[in-house]
């Protein structure tokens, strides 16, 4: 049993990290959705797509996009293990 109760503390402060990383994250989403005036959404569909060009920025972006993405599953997963 306290194994258990280990794993899940470990667990915990896992999904904690996650929660302080996804702020940055989308924080990070916003600052770029108000620097060309569109949603993350949108700019994916465009960015997958080929319709935007090649700025470092757009790139950036994608990457923070494709991350929080991931990092929401991944915490998602890890709630599922600790309720």
């Amino acid at each position: 049993m306290q194994h258990t109760n280990e794993i899940k503390m470990s667990l915990k402060r896992e999904y904690d990290l996650y929660s302080n990383a996804m702020v940055f994250y989308k924080k990070t989403l916003k600052e770029f959705e108000q620097k060309h005036q569109v949603s993350t959404q949108v700019f994916l569909k465009k960015f997958e797509s080929g319709q935007l060009g090649d700025e470092a920025d757009y790139f950036d972006w994608y990457a923070f996009a494709k991350l929080l993405a991931k990092w929401r599953k991944a915490q998602s997963a890890i709630r599922s293990a600790i309720q």
